[in-house]
């Protein structure tokens, strides 16, 4: 059963500015992809001092089917690794994610659709969620539980279109088998467009998340609005910005208000050159103990080259800057990085990835990390 989910005008930017695969509900497939790669890494850890080299090994498979059926689709997409490092092998780990999904095509332009996340992933010390980790703990295991349910309203080329979610997220960090910290939320998102004429929609979004961390409880209030825009064909524009409040309970913190934004500009040159930036801040959770939020301000850009039907070259550049809001810790992540992906044949291919991040920090001596790595995959 075939529909075209705002088909024609900015389906990426209309209702999200994440990075992240989209499912194709027109599409029946089923895709198996095995891969197996090696990391090189210079700072294991991230320490400004006593670097640690190491070598890992990864193999894995990815399995992604997604069935049309009358009135209603069903998405599976999983994928199961294992990390395998030459030197520390108490950091050999299995990780997985699966994040199955149901739509149900309710009319010609109502879907409502339910997905669920299930994931466990390890973070080294020093790296963005487990930065204010030891050294000597090496490592923690992060495990995810969600589901959320959405209703659409609206196709191409309806004027007005609306989706509302309802959702639950449990997040979790382990440290040899002992609890390090537990992230909870609750949530309720409004997104709606307004097209003003094939090129040009209005957009706003609502967001409530009723959220723990370590037992403590907060609520964050944000609305904003913006604007989509699609220019000839090649460019693809959306900029949401806003207010955002956060309130704890038992006033044990003060409020924390501020403005949030989202930005998002794809831009294809022509048929071999694509450009893509993203900008962002946001109010989240924070990992460490001393503060129950933080306020985290992205910039990405990313460069793509697709030299013929068989080479794609990219350069990519990010900065993260993360503020505690009930400390005076300030923390800049900057990465730059390159990557060469090479389609052997239909079937068959490898990808090399060079990467260099650098964090800073008040009163602390920077720390860098040199990545290089290799990876063959094979598609079936």
């Amino acid at each position: 059963m075939n529909r075209s989910y705002f088909a024609g005008f900015i389906p990426l930017f209309l209702f999200t500015s994440t990075p992240g695969h989209a499912a194709d509900w027109e599409k029946a497939h089923h895709e198996v992809t095995t891969f197996l790669g090696v990391l090189n890494n210079n700072n294991l850890f991230n320490t400004a001092a006593a670097r640690q080299t190491d070598q890992r090994v990864d193999a894995g498979l990815r399995w992604d089917w997604l069935g049309l059926f009358e009135g209603y689709g069903v998405q599976v997409p999983l994928q199961i690794e294992r990390h395998s490092y030459r030197a520390t092998d108490d950091l050999d780990a299995s990780l997985y994610q699966l994040q199955p999904e149901v739509r149900f095509f309710l009319s010609a332009q109502t879907d409502l659709a339910f997905k669920a996340t299930v994931q466990k992933q390890q973070v080294l010390a020093g790296d963005a969620a487990a930065e204010f980790l030891s050294v000597a703990e090496q490592a923690l295991t992060a495990q995810q539980r969600g589901a959320e349910a959405t209703l659409s309203f609206g196709r191409a080329p309806d004027v007005q279109n609306l989706q509302l979610t309802l959702g639950t997220d449990r997040r979790q960090q382990d440290v040899r088998a002992q609890r390090l910290s537990q992230l909870d939320g609750d949530f309720v998102k409004a997104l709606y467009s307004h097209k003003l004429n094939e090129n040009v929609a209005l957009v706003a979004d609502l967001l409530r998340r009723q959220e723990q961390q370590n037992g403590l409880s907060t609520d964050l209030n944000q609305y904003g609005a913006g604007i989509a825009v699609q220019w000839t064909g090649q460019q693809f524009f959306r900029l949401t910005a806003g207010r955002f409040s956060r309130s704890y309970a038992g006033g044990v913190q003060a409020e924390n208000a501020g403005t949030f934004w989202q930005l998002h500009n794809l831009w294809q040159f022509d048929a071999r050159w694509l450009l893509e930036i993203s900008s962002g801040r946001s109010s989240v959770l924070s990992y460490a103990s001393k503060s129950v939020s933080q306020l985290d301000t992205e910039h990405q850009a990313s460069l793509h080259w697709q030299y013929d039907q068989s080479h794609r070259f990219s350069l990519f550049a990010s900065r993260l800057t993360s503020t505690l809001d009930q400390t005076t810790y300030r923390r800049n992540r900057q990465a730059l990085g390159s990557s060469w992906q090479w389609q052997w044949s239909r079937q068959w291919q490898s990808l090399v990835r060079l990467s260099q991040v650098q964090q800073t920090q008040q009163q602390q001596p920077d720390r860098n990390r040199l990545e290089l790595a290799g990876e063959v995959r094979w598609s079936w």
